[in-house]
């Protein structure tokens, strides 16, 4: 549990939380847009995520996927830096 207070109160951790975030975001929503319009057009992606929800979607499922990788690294950082 001591472990876990360490982290969550660390900077770094919500920073590499905000950036794992952001990159799930935008390479997950491009990779879906190419799949259903099997071309990229910046103005029909935007138009997209925002008429069906998809933008809420990504930034959900981004901040949770940056929670537990970014969980996972500084755990390991903080493991090996007391070795």
């Amino acid at each position: 549990m001591e472990m876990l207070k360490i982290i969550i109160k660390s900077e770094a951790y919500w920073r590499s939380v905000a950036r794992l975030a952001l990159m799930f975001f935008i390479v997950f929503s491009i990779i879906e847009h190419v799949g259903n319009y099997r071309s990229f057009d910046i103005n029909i992606l935007f138009g997209d995520l925002l008429k069906r929800g998809g933008i809420y979607r990504y930034m959900l499922g981004g901040v949770i996927y940056g929670i537990i990788v970014a969980f996972i690294f500084q755990r390991r950082k903080i493991i090996e830096s007391r070795k």
